[in-house]
């Protein structure tokens, strides 16, 4: 079963490839762009209007908010799981994660090096049906608040229902750790 990080990687390099092909020049040279390359945005880039999340997000992991090392160190231990609730700490770089893994709810807490720690396995039927009911991840939702608010870091992400509506509430901070902006996004 693919992931839908591998997949999303897998789109960005077939969309950054396809462009590149497309792209009309005078210039005769040709430039050659690697897979590794065109997930790290080193190939020209597209107008903003045909910029993907995926593309976007993937501008953001390399220079960005740390939020995305913590959901990548999330993800190589429960690689079938589903980030439902993202939790920065108010005073360091630790985040309070929980993920969805078949029918239950791990809470994790997770250090700015990747060190992940098991708090509690609950049984919430909710969130099983929310996490499985969404198609925007938890990382593309917070790449979409980051495009929005450039300036700002993840304070806290959550998959949250509302009249029967499933959002991706996100709640930014600034580079102070004031608040910024919150946002809902829409899951599906």
């Amino acid at each position: 079963m693919i992931s839908r990080h591998a997949l999303a990687a897998g789109i960005t390099v077939s969309a950054a490839l396809f462009l590149g092909a497309c792209t009309a020049s005078d210039d005769t040279s040709t430039t050659e762009t690697t897979a590794a390359e065109a997930t790290a945005g080193a190939t020209t880039a597209a107008p903003a209007e045909t910029t993907t999340a995926a593309e976007t997000t993937a501008d953001r992991r390399d220079g960005g908010d740390p939020v995305f090392a913590a959901i990548d160190a999330v993800l190589a231990q429960h690689s079938d799981g589903i980030i439902i609730d993202i939790d920065r700490e108010d005073d360091r770089d630790t985040y309070d994660i929980d993920v969805v893994v078949g029918a239950e709810v791990i809470e994790l807490e997770v250090d700015a090096d990747g060190t992940v720690r098991e708090d509690e396995r609950e049984d919430e039927d909710d969130d099983v049906a929310k996490a499985q009911a969404a198609t925007v991840t938890a990382a593309e939702a917070i790449g979409e608040a980051l495009d929005q608010h450039t300036d700002g870091f993840l304070d806290e992400a959550e998959l949250d229902e509302d009249d029967g509506v499933l959002r991706w509430k996100v709640e930014l901070d600034d580079a102070d750790r004031n608040d910024l902006v919150e946002l809902e996004l829409p899951a599906n």
